[in-house]
């Protein structure tokens, strides 16, 4: 099994930060499909990240969004991947603009190369002047299309990996709006480097008709959490779930196989050692 890594710099706050976005690519015996979505812009997108966008790209999307924008990278010593941690992670806060925001970017793991496979916004509006719903309502409608489906505590839009509208009532029926395999939440970074523990470090659970969907939930909170005709925050993640099982299926797949190689290569040694003199 042979690997290849790639590892640009990456610039955090003016300073350079050793760890690295790994892009690597596996070869294996039979013809591989593509590592990741190739970007289109028929796909939604949070302040233009989209999933199957390339890590360094989304960075440097995070850093044009303010020059004081705060951004730190997430990171994890994933097993297997070496002794250096891998970047799981993007987080920007944006304290000085006329709306507080913070923006989360979710990657996937090597052995795949390191794409975008969500991404989250969370707009912070001040509770003495929240908007109306309805107008809010109106600007994801005229962002994201007609919703797939709604709920008291969710507005959920469904794509396919090419951008195109699946049919609404299909997805109703097998509740995909609720179907996930883990939770993605926006967060402020922790520092300029900071632990990110990524959910594609497990193995994914069993296949179900919704993980071929590329979800868009937005949460809408009123003052002080409250719900009704008034919004003070406004939470949207966006979530290739098929890239995140591909990506999952890459890792899992590559430490079998180190698993495997070793065993042999633990086999041929031991082969080459004498039998004892009996």
């Amino acid at each position: 099994m042979k690997t290849s890594i790639e590892k640009p710099l990456v610039v955090v706050g003016g300073a350079l930060v050793g760890c690295v976005f790994a892009l690597a690519a596996v070869e294996a015996g039979s013809q591989a499909r593509p590592d990741a979505t190739a970007v289109s812009a028929a796909m939604p997108d949070v302040v233009g990240v989209r999933p199957g966008m390339p890590a360094q790209e989304a960075y440097n999307a995070l850093k044009a969004r303010n020059a004081n924008a705060k951004i730190g990278i997430g990171q994890f010593m994933m097993p297997g991947l070496g002794d250096k941690p891998t970047v799981t992670s993007m987080a920007a806060q944006v304290i000085d603009g006329s709306v507080p925001e913070t923006i989360t970017v979710w990657l996937t793991t090597p052995p795949m190369k390191q794409v975008v496979f969500a991404v989250g916004r969370q707009l912070e509006y001040d509770q003495s002047k929240p908007l109306l719903r309805s107008n809010v309502l109106n600007s994801l409608r005229q962002k994201y299309g007609p919703e797939t489906a709604t709920s008291t505590a969710e507005i959920f839009w469904a794509y396919d990996e090419q951008g195109r509208r699946p049919n609404a009532a299909v997805m109703q029926q097998n509740n995909c709006m609720a179907r996930a395999h883990f939770s993605l939440q926006v967060g402020v970074p922790q520092g300029a480097t900071f632990d990110f523990v990524t959910p594609l470090l497990y193995a994914p659970g069993p296949a179900e008709f919704c993980d071929s969907t590329v979800k868009v939930s937005a949460q809408l909170q009123g003052p002080n959490g409250s719900g009704g005709d008034y919004v003070s925050r406004i939470t949207v993640v966006i979530t290739d779930q098929p890239l995140a099982r591909r990506s999952q299926e890459a890792y899992q797949a590559y430490l079998a196989n180190g698993a495997a190689a070793k065993q042999t290569e633990e086999l041929e040694k031991a082969k080459q050692r004498k039998g004892p003199e009996l």
